[in-house]
């Protein structure tokens, strides 16, 4: 049970229960509980990152939010992303590796490690050092650098939301196909 009550969809505005009932999961319903101003500006950032848009590539994204949710212990965050990380792209032993961080990150490529390195670095530190930071520059142009960062701070602040209200896990994930595209750069 959440630890927040979901809000009435009966008290809420018209394009608030329009996007409940598109979207049912149990993150949107909880979401729906921000005021519609909040709602409607998360709804824009998040779609920002996942409906294409950014020149982040979709697997390197989810190298990062996978990794945010398993550093902040975030069951709902996992759950939902290890489904959209297959969407896009990455197997089974991408996943795991980004499950257990650090030395296991090898699989990812130099690419993902250097992202992987930097997400763990910004999770535990707030600012990534001087070597992290130069090691992800390696791969990612500067626009890159700033979405990954970008999302990663997004992602922090997602997993306390989720874990502070006690969203729980839906019966199955989001149906990732409807959201963003599975493009596998």
């Amino acid at each position: 049970m959440s630890r927040i009550p979901y809000p009435d969809p009966a008290t809420l505005s018209e394009s608030m229960r329009r996007v409940v009932i598109e979207n049912p999961s149990n993150v949107t319903r909880m979401l729906a509980a921000a005021s519609e101003p909040v709602f409607k500006g998360f709804a824009a950032f998040s779609m920002a990152f996942m409906g294409g848009g950014s020149p982040l590539s979709p697997k390197l994204r989810e190298i990062a939010i996978l990794r945010v949710g398993h550093m902040s212990n975030s069951a709902y965050e996992v759950f939902q992303h290890e489904a959209l990380a297959r969407h896009v792209g990455l197997t089974e032993p991408e996943i795991d590796a980004v499950r257990k961080g650090g030395a296991a990150a090898s699989v990812l490529g130099e690419a993902g490690a250097a992202v992987l390195a930097y997400v763990e670095d910004l999770v535990k530190n707030v600012r990534a050092s001087d070597a992290t930071l130069a090691a992800v520059r390696m791969h990612l142009n500067d626009t890159q650098l700033i979405d990954l960062t970008l999302v990663t701070g997004m992602y922090m602040m997602v997993s306390r939301f989720l874990e502070t209200t006690g969203v729980e896990i839906d019966a199955a994930p989001i149906d990732w196909k409807q959201v963003t595209p599975a493009k596998k750069s």
